[in-house]
């Protein structure tokens, strides 16, 4: 894990983090992301929306990717003053997102609260599954 920030802008950060796909990832995932909160500053709304985030993108690649068996999970973030930037990348073959309606006993929410928290977000399959997001740093 390595972050890294500017002395001329403490608002500005960054994360890389190689994850094994278990159960114990997401939790990983989030004290990175925890440590960038801090380090940049962000507000508590903001923090607790990108930890939740990040935690659903990481339970969905130990969950759900097709990747062959210790493919590492890549999650990578950036920050600048306006804007936070996060990429979990799972090595898979790729899927097409579907925004269906869930049932609170079947799970499945992790692309709506996906859809509904962040400035935007999508899916690139091109070398693997790698799903993005970005949040304002202040506000949506």
């Amino acid at each position: 894990m390595s972050t890294a920030g500017t002395d001329a802008d403490p608002r500005c950060g960054s994360l890389e983090l190689e994850l094994q796909r278990d159960l114990d990832a997401p939790a990983v995932a989030r004290a990175a992301a925890a440590g960038l909160c801090q380090q940049i500053g962000l507000t508590r709304e903001r923090r607790q929306t990108l930890l939740l985030l990040v935690s659903e993108l990481v339970t969905n690649a130990v969950l759900h990717s097709k990747a062959l068996p210790g493919t590492p999970i890549r999650l990578r973030a950036a920050a600048n003053r306006h804007r936070i930037r996060v990429n979990v990348h799972d090595g898979g073959p790729g899927f097409t997102p579907e925004l269906r309606a869930r049932s609170a006993a079947h799970g499945g929410w992790g692309l709506h609260l996906l859809d509904q928290q962040a400035r935007s977000w999508g899916v690139d399959n091109e070398q693997g599954t790698l799903v993005w997001f970005e949040l304002a740093v202040d506000s949506q």
